[in-house]
């Protein structure tokens, strides 16, 4: 085949052109790499250079100049079009550099106009890596909506003797009690034992308990505890409300408050007296132990979801606004909160069914897959053992060059005086230097 059947007229953005000459550069991107006293080079290959064309391109007739100017004009648009090479085909280029326009009286009707192209690539997608704790976040949702779906068809007080339902509003209470106490607990004071009036805990709605002290979380938790007869009437709704006590433990206190508060309620079921018959187990009595496995259930899930939200910076309130999350100083406190929550997990996996259990395997593998990725970029712990008792700021100094960092050796390890650090005891050092 002869090469003019394969030659093409040329056009750039739809613009037609005669060809003239043209050109064509490409090449390795070498680097030369050369050393005194050493006579033979090395070279780094960094890939292919970038393809050049540069055309040598005419315009000609009685209307030329009107062809220049549509020329000029795709010449001077924004940004890559298509180039018809009438001897490489159809590429996509940009305009590299200036163009030159040639035109004599010599030679009237004709212009020749002189512009090098580069090949463009596809234009850089924008960066693909998810929001911190997004993965997490939502995998947390999923397992939280599993959670009270499962609650909602588990439940049950309507149809069976009376009695299931005075155990499930004592259960609730007693329920409530415990997430009220988790609370009571992170803010740093203890509340009245826990003990039930018709399901109610007592201690939680007196005077100087946490409707008082505990602010949001206290009012939610009075208005749950006051709605538990009610509300025992529609599952989902109680399903709901539980939830809704549990996730309200994130809004009303301080980060690490609110994880202590959250990991308080793992296996918390197994601190409540199960129900038992005395010899033949009737429906009644069935139902009641069903309804309170469930409610426990619910409460640890939700908790161990929630934990990994706020283990993983994305926390909600129950307006669903993002809260300041947990954050970790070294490497050792990310992957100790990994592994708490990853056996809390494992332990609710081990017990769901088939249908709940990958919601929970989900979010497991982006709970470890997040805080991974946060460790490793975290400074791990060592430990320094001074050989005599110096000031907090000489170990600063001689461990990382900055005097400054004083104060935190002195609050990692609870030093009683910055000045005296006991010699021959081992201390907890950041290993950054």
């Amino acid at each position: 085949m002869a090469w003019r059947d394969d030659y093409r007229p040329g056009a750039f953005r739809g613009v037609p052109f005669h060809l003239k000459s043209a050109t064509r550069t490409g090449g390795r991107r070498t680097v030369l790499d050369e050393f005194p006293l050493r006579d033979t080079p090395s070279t780094q290959d960094m890939g292919r250079k970038a393809r050049q064309f540069n055309l040598v391109m005419t315009v000609i007739g009685t209307d030329y100049m009107a062809q220049r100017d549509e020329l000029i004009e795709a010449l001077e648009a924004s940004g890559p079009g298509t180039l018809m090479h009438p001897f490489y085909g159809e590429l996509y280029v940009a305009p590299l550099g200036d163009y030159s326009i040639e035109e004599s009286l010599d030679q009237g009707g004709l212009a020749r106009i002189t512009q090098n192209f580069v090949e463009a690539g596809e234009k850089p997608r924008p960066d693909s890596q998810p929001l911190a704790g997004a993965a997490v976040n939502s995998a947390a949702d999923l397992v939280q909506a599993e959670s009270v779906e499962e609650f909602e068809g588990k439940w049950a007080v309507v149809g069976f003797a009376s009695s299931v339902a005075g155990h499930a509003i004592a259960a609730l209470g007693t329920a409530s009690g415990f997430i009220g106490d988790a609370f009571a607990a992170a803010l740093g004071y203890a509340t009245p034992a826990i003990a039930t009036l018709n399901g109610i805990t007592t201690g939680i709605l007196s005077g100087g308990g946490l409707l008082t002290q505990g602010g949001q979380f206290g009012t939610l938790l009075g208005r749950f505890t006051s709605s538990i007869a009610s509300l025992i009437l529609s599952p989902g709704n109680l399903g709901i409300g539980l939830l809704g006590l549990v996730r309200g433990l994130t809004g009303g206190l301080s980060p690490f408050g609110a994880f202590k508060a959250l990991t308080s309620l793992f296996d918390i079921g197994s601190k409540v007296k199960p129900v038992r018959g005395n010899g033949y187990v009737t429906p009644a009595r069935a139902q009641q132990a069903t309804n309170q496995a469930a409610i426990y259930t619910l409460i640890e899930r939700a908790a161990v979801a929630e934990a990994a939200r706020l283990a993983t910076g994305r926390p909600l309130d129950t307006a669903g606004s993002t809260l300041p999350g947990l954050t970790y100083n070294n490497r050792e406190e990310a992957v100790d909160t990994r592994d708490v929550l990853v056996a809390e997990l494992d332990r609710q996996q081990l017990q769901a069914s088939p249908e709940r259990y990958r919601a929970l395997a989900g979010l497991t593998t982006a709970l470890v897959t997040d805080l991974n990725r946060r460790s490793a970029s975290l400074a791990p712990l060592t430990r320094f053992t001074p050989g005599a008792t110096m000031p907090a700021l000489v170990i600063a100094h001689r461990l990382y060059g900055d005097a400054s960092r004083a104060g935190e050796i002195v609050a990692r390890n609870r030093v009683a005086h910055p000045g005296f650090v006991p010699g021959g005891q081992a201390l907890e050092v950041l290993k950054d230097a």
